[in-house]
């Protein structure tokens, strides 16, 4: 695995758990990785869409952990 692969799902992490203290914070992380994403795209042809899943793999175990820290709280 690449380093900049794993950033994208540390990043996708990072803005999940950052979810649970500032929506707002969350959501522009999101759209900025996305613009980032498909301006990169655009200029390399990278196929940026291997680095969104990876952002959202991420997003998803880090909401799923919160999920289960929420639930185990209880």
């Amino acid at each position: 695995m690449k380093l900049t692969g794993l950033a994208h799902y540390i990043f996708g992490f990072f803005t999940a758990v950052v979810s649970r203290t500032s929506i707002v914070f969350s959501i522009l992380n999101s759209v900025l990785f996305v613009v980032y994403e498909l301006d990169e795209d655009w200029k390399l042809n990278d196929q940026a869409f291997k680095d969104l899943k990876e952002f959202l793999v991420g997003l998803a175990i880090g909401e799923l952990l919160c999920l289960v820290a929420e639930l185990l709280r209880f």
